[in-house]
């Protein structure tokens, strides 16, 4: 009888926690707990948790434990949580594999409307079967320069070009600006593919076998053994470690007076520049303005679907998306989508300078393709394609579109494991 007993017990547990879904539901004290993971484990890590921890502090109903992980995707997969963050340019993958949900009831509940976002971080969390998302913000390719070595900003390849002659007539080891060989390489191929107007996506994969893609590409080889814009030999994240003047050629260490970086580097840079520091926007290197990047957005697992937990994750992103609260994310650098706390980030631009420059690129932002596997998409050619373009003199464009068919049908073979 005991063990009947025992069995009913333990069959009835496994149904509640089955209808759950999520986490846990309730702290010892009695709140609805929400489980938070995202993998900001780098400096603006503490700007997210002044948001988790006001939230905390301003109510007692609900309790947001945040996890900062740097695997955390991994951890995702094979956790159990309320509230996620997802790269835009992951989005399409997690949908399609059936992890994340529509999340608009839980934003309607939050009085919170897609109307409220730039039109880009509009685009890139919506899908023909709902919202997958909601927009947190845009981190575009961002150009920090050395007052000192550029008194204005260069906006064009021209102005690349008289700066880099300059700079040379003044010390050989002084360039305009360092074209890295790895590290942000899908940023550079993608923003310079946007400066040209290509369209890469063909049937559900890339179709980068393109002779105009083949032409802008080889802009970034002209900037290191044509123009002289850049120092050969830069490696891994080199475009950053020339600007902050650790990169040995020969004897002497080579220095660039622009680095187009990503704007995590930002405490980096202003720690090292003070005053000395300009941000601007990325030069226009081809046909028109255009810029690519990355941005965070906040997902709902598929697994969540208790009323309280709802009810809870709807009163944070209440929360959160007030522009006096939201501008704990502009702080760290980040650059809002949210329209109410852009217009707070542009009405005070000496407190959020970072984040109010790269707010100006939003509307020549282009974003990652909705594509499967989208990364794995594009790995031939950021690790095999491109290092070559940058590292190779001889490079040719006939050798270039070689590699471009290699890596369309690298990308042709990722699309087809997408789900049936």
């Amino acid at each position: 009888m005991k063990k009947i007993f025992l069995a009913v017990i333990l069959m009835s547990a496994l149904i509640l926690a089955a209808c759950g879904g999520g986490a846990d539901s309730e702290t010892a004290d009695g709140k609805t707990k929400i489980t938070f993971i995202n993998g900001f484990t780098g400096g603006d890590g503490d700007y997210m948790k002044k948001i988790t921890d006001g939230f905390n502090e301003s109510q007692d109903q609900y309790v947001v434990e945040e996890s900062q992980e740097k695997d955390h995707y991994t951890k995702f997969k094979t956790g159990n949580y309320d509230l996620v963050v997802i790269h835009t340019d992951m989005l399409e993958t997690f949908k399609q594999d059936g992890m994340i949900q529509d999340i608009s009831s839980a934003m309607e509940t939050a009085e919170i409307s897609m109307d409220d976002f730039h039109p880009a971080a509009q685009e890139y969390v919506t899908f023909d079967d709902g919202v997958f998302a909601v927009p947190l913000d845009i981190h575009p390719l961002t150009m920090f320069y050395n007052k000192k070595l550029a008194s204005e900003p260069p906006a064009t390849y021209e102005d690349l070009m008289a700066l880099s002659k300059k700079l040379n007539g003044d010390d050989p080891n002084l360039f305009a600006t360092g074209i890295p060989s790895a590290g942000l390489a899908e940023w550079f191929i993608m923003t310079i593919a946007a400066q040209n107007n290509i369209d890469l996506v063909e049937d559900g994969h890339m179709n980068l076998a393109q002779e105009e893609l083949a032409d802008a590409l080889m802009i970034y080889h002209d900037m290191v053994f044509k123009d002289q814009i850049s120092p050969p030999g830069l490696g891994l994240d080199g475009e950053f470690q020339a600007f902050m003047k650790q990169v040995e050629e020969g004897n002497s260490a080579v220095q660039t007076a622009t680095s187009l970086t990503g704007p995590w580097y930002y405490a980096a840079v202003k720690e090292a520049y003070g005053d000395d520091l300009g941000i601007a926007s990325i030069p226009q290197l081809g046909d028109q303005k255009g810029v690519y990047g990355a941005g965070h957005t906040l997902a709902l697992p598929s697994s969540v679907n208790d009323e309280a937990k709802m009810a809870g994750i709807a009163e944070f992103l209440n929360y959160m998306y007030q522009p006096e609260n939201l501008a704990n994310w502009a702080e760290s650098g980040q650059a809002p989508t949210h329209i109410p706390t852009m217009e707070l980030v542009e009405g005070d631009v000496e407190k959020y300078p970072l984040s109010a420059q790269n707010i100006q690129q939003f509307d020549s932002f282009v974003g990652a393709p909705k594509l499967y596997q989208y990364r794995e998409q594009v790995r031939y050619l950021v690790e095999n394609v491109y290092p070559q373009i940058i590292s190779e003199e001889g490079m040719t464009k006939e050798k270039l579109m070689g590699e471009l068919e290699k890596a369309t049908e690298q990308s042709k073979q990722v699309a087809e494991t997408a789900p049936q």
